[in-house]
C-alpha cells in the first residue's frame, strides 16, 4: 500500500519530514505527523467540523460503542490483512486499534485527522477526499468504511484481488429512542443498498442497549448524528434538560470481497 500524488498520480516517496514525487510536487508532514493530500481551489470548510469531532470524541472514548468495535476488530483478525485503508475514518477512534500494522486514514476534516495524528503514532493520516484516493491501485488487503457514504469504485480500485472490504451502517433501530425523545413523528433507518462490484461475503447485526446517565453524553450522541444540524432549535432544545436516556444501538456490518 503506497500514497501517491494528489496531483499527478505518481507513487509518493517519503524523506525526512516530508513526501515528493518524481515530478517534484511536495507535502510536508504536520507538526502532528498527517498530511494534508487535498486538492482543492474552494475555501469552504470541509468535512466535519470542530465542534462534531469534539462531540464524537467525548462519546466515543466512553466506550459506548465498545460492541461495535470488538466485533469489526474479531472480523478483520480472521483475514490478517497486511495492509489497511481507513475511509472517512474521522478522529481514529476505530483506526488506531484496528488490527493492522500497516494503516493509512483518510479523512476531510482537519479538525478530525489533526487529532487523530496526534493519539495515534502508528497510522499514517492524511486530510483527502475517499471518492479520490491518493492510494496506488490494487495494492490495498483490507478497506473499512463505517458510518460514512461508501466510495464504491475508489474501494474497488485500491483493493488488491482476494482483497477484504467491511463497512458498517445503522440499523433500522438505531438511536431510536433518541429520535422519539426529539421529533414528533420518528422514523426507523433504511437498510443500505448492497454493492454491485464485490462479492458479498457475510452480514453481522449488532444490537445492544445503552444507558446515559448525563445530559453532556446525550447531547454529544445527538451532535454525532447527520441530522443533528437539520433539526430545529426548538426540537434541539427537548434534551437540554434531559439527564438520563436508554437508547438502543443498532448496526450492520457487511463485509465483501474482490474475486
Amino acid at each position: 500500500m503506497k500514497l501517491c500524488c494528489p496531483i499527478c498520480k505518481s507513487e509518493l516517496y517519503k524523506e525526512n519530514s516530508s513526501f515528493s514525487c518524481i515530478h517534484n510536487h511536495h507535502f510536508d508532514l504536520s507538526k502532528s505527523g498527517y498530511l494534508n493530500l487535498f486538492i482543492s481551489n474552494n475555501s469552504k470548510i470541509h468535512g466535519d467540523n470542530k465542534e462534531m469531532v469534539q462531540a464524537r470524541t467525548s462519546f466515543l472514548e466512553k466506550e459506548y460503542y465498545a460492541c461495535l468495535k470488538e466485533t469489526i476488530n474479531r472480523q478483520i483478525s480472521k483475514i490478517a490483512p497486511s495492509s489497511l485503508l481507513d475511509l472517512a475514518c474521522g478522529e481514529g477512534y476505530y483506526t488506531k486499534d484496528f488490527p493492522c500494522k500497516n494503516k493509512i486514514g483518510l479523512d476531510l476534516s482537519k479538525d478530525a485527522v489533526l487529532y487523530a495524528s496526534k493519539h495515534d503514532k502508528i497510522t499514517q493520516y492524511c486530510v483527502a477526499s475517499i471518492f479520490d484516493c491518493p492510494i496506488e491501485s490494487s495494492s490495498v488487503d483490507c478497506i473499512t468504511t463505517l458510518f460514512a457514504p461508501i466510495a464504491e469504485s475508489e474501494v474497488n480500485r485500491c483493493l488488491k484481488q482476494g482483497g477484504h472490504f467491511f463497512c458498517v451502517f445503522p440499523a433500522e433501530n438505531h438511536l431510536y429512542e433518541l429520535k422519539e425523545t426529539i421529533y414528533n413523528n420518528p422514523y426507523k433507518n433504511d437498510r443500505p443498498t448492497s454493492l454491485t462490484t464485490l462479492s458479498f461475503i457475510d452480514e453481522i447485526r449488532i444490537t445492544q442497549s445503552i444507558h446515559l446517565d448525563n445530559n453532556k453524553d446525550i447531547e454529544s450522541l445527538f451532535m454525532m448524528t447527520p441530522y443533528y444540524y437539520k433539526t430545529s432549535l426548538n426540537d434541539k432544545e427537548k434534551i437540554n434538560h434531559l439527564n438520563s436516556l436508554d437508547v438502543t444501538i443498532d448496526f450492520y456490518l457487511l463485509h465483501y470481497k474482490k474475486d
